[in-house]
């Protein structure tokens, strides 16, 4: 009898220590579950976050972008700003370009290519002309270009209105010293590859050009203008 009593006692703790354990191996396998529940949150949390964050950057700097587009747009100036530049000019020994209704008030460099780069007008091939010898002074430009800034953009794509030049506008080119007025008799747009607006010419005038919007391989916007009479 005592020894079946102790049987069943041993039996009893035994299941009683089932019992803990089963409970014991349940309460960790919860804690596991909530602790994984809890990491996997969090981990979206961060996933989440991190994507708002590179949607916001992406939208910053698409909004930028943007701005920076629209820069030569709306900084186009005023026919009076450019000629009250025109009459109190910064620098009198300085050769410049006046277009009032283009909102064109730039310097004139001579040079190579990176005339351009410098946000000026360029003279290309001197030898054909210039204002004071006759001939076909041919001056160019950038329609666009990108910059870092909204004033670097503003400032370099100084023939981003070329092409609101009219027939009969004026143009001033200030050129050693002197002003040479010009009547506009032609604006037009040519293909990249048209090199006759470049060529001599016996007669004094003026021809202005810059790539379109498009870009250089759209084409090119050009103004022809003859000594004002």
């Amino acid at each position: 009898m005592k020894d079946n009593k102790i049987s069943k006692q041993a039996k009893s703790s035994n299941k009683d220590g089932f019992e803990i354990k089963k409970h014991s191996i349940h309460s960790t396998n919860t804690q596991n579950k909530e602790s994984k529940k809890k990491a996997n949150i969090h981990q979206k949390k961060i996933i989440t976050l991190a994507l708002m964050l590179i949607a916001g950057v992406l939208l910053g700097v698409g909004i930028y972008i943007l701005v920076l587009s629209l820069t030569p747009k709306v900084g186009k100036k005023s026919v009076a700003q450019v000629k009250a530049e025109q009459q109190k000019p910064t620098n009198p020994e300085v050769n410049m370009l006046y277009i009032p209704t283009a909102g064109i008030s730039s310097e004139i460099g001579e040079g190579d290519i990176r005339i351009l780069d410098q946000g000026r007008v360029w003279h290309r091939f001197p030898k054909e002309g210039d204002p004071t010898k006759g001939g076909n002074t041919i001056l160019t430009g950038h329609s666009f270009v990108w910059g870092y800034t909204p004033k670097q953009v503003k400032n370099d794509s100084i023939f981003y209105h070329l092409a609101d030049t009219k027939v009969g506008d004026s143009i001033t080119v200030h050129w050693d010293k002197k002003d040479y007025e010009y009547k506009v008799t032609e604006v037009k747009t040519v293909k990249p590859n048209e090199t006759s607006i470049e060529a001599p010419s016996k007669e004094p005038k003026l021809t202005i050009y810059t790539c379109t919007i498009g870009g250089s391989a759209d084409g090119r916007v050009v103004v022809i203008a003859e000594p004002a009479k």
